[in-house]
C-alpha cells in the first residue's frame, strides 16, 4: 500500500475515532479531572501521530490535517449522541456538571492546541531520522579517511 493510501486510511481510522473520543473526554473534562482528561486526549494524539510519523511529509501532513477536520467536524453529531447517555449515566451514581461558556472555550483551544501535537511527534521523528542518517553518513565518511590515512600503497608509489 502506497504512503498516500496507507495516510488516508490512518486519517479515517483515526477521524472517526476521535470523533467519539472528544465528546466523552469533554464529559469528563467537566465532571472527572480536566487534568486526566486532557492527559487521556494528548495520549490519543500522540499514538496518532507516531502512526503517521513514518510516512512521507506531504502525505503525513495530509492525512493529520484531515483528521483533525474529521475530528472537529464529526464530534458535533457525536456529542448529540454520548453527551445525553453519559449525563443520564452520570446522574444516576451523583452529580452533573455543566460547564460554563468560557470553559467550554478554554476546552476547546485546549484540544486544538493538543491536536498540534500530532504535527510536532511527525516533525520529531522525521528530524531525528535526518540526524541518525547525518551521523551514520559521517562515520563511513570518518572511516574511510581513517582507512586512507594508514593506507601503506600509496607510499610505496613514491
Amino acid at each position: 500500500m502506497d504512503s498516500l493510501k496507507r495516510s488516508m486510511k490512518y486519517s479515517l481510522i483515526f477521524g472517526i475515532c476521535g470523533c467519539f473520543v472528544i465528546p466523552v473526554i469533554f464529559e469528563m473534562y467537566a465532571n472527572v479531572s480536566r487534568d486526566f482528561a486532557l492527559l487521556l486526549f494528548a495520549a490519543y494524539v500522540l499514538a496518532a501521530g507516531f502512526k503517521f510519523s513514518p510516512l512521507p511529509a506531504k502525505d503525513a501532513m495530509l492525512g493529520i490535517t484531515c483528521t483533525i477536520a474529521y475530528s472537529g467536524v464529526l464530534a458535533i453529531p457525536a456529542f448529540l449522541l454520548v453527551h445525553p447517555r453519559v449525563k443520564s449515566l452520570l446522574e444516576k451514581r451523583s452529580k452533573y456538571f455543566t460547564l460554563a461558556f468560557r470553559e467550554q472555550v478554554k476546552f476547546i483551544v485546549y484540544i486544538a492546541l493538543i491536536f498540534l501535537l500530532m504535527y510536532l511527534v511527525w516533525l520529531a521523528r522525521a528530524g531525528f531520522k535526518k540526524a541518525f542518517e547525518k551521523f551514520r553518513s559521517n562515520s563511513e565518511k570518518t572511516k574511510g579517511y581513517i582507512d586512507n590515512a594508514f593506507d601503506d600503497t600509496q607510499d610505496k608509489e613514491l
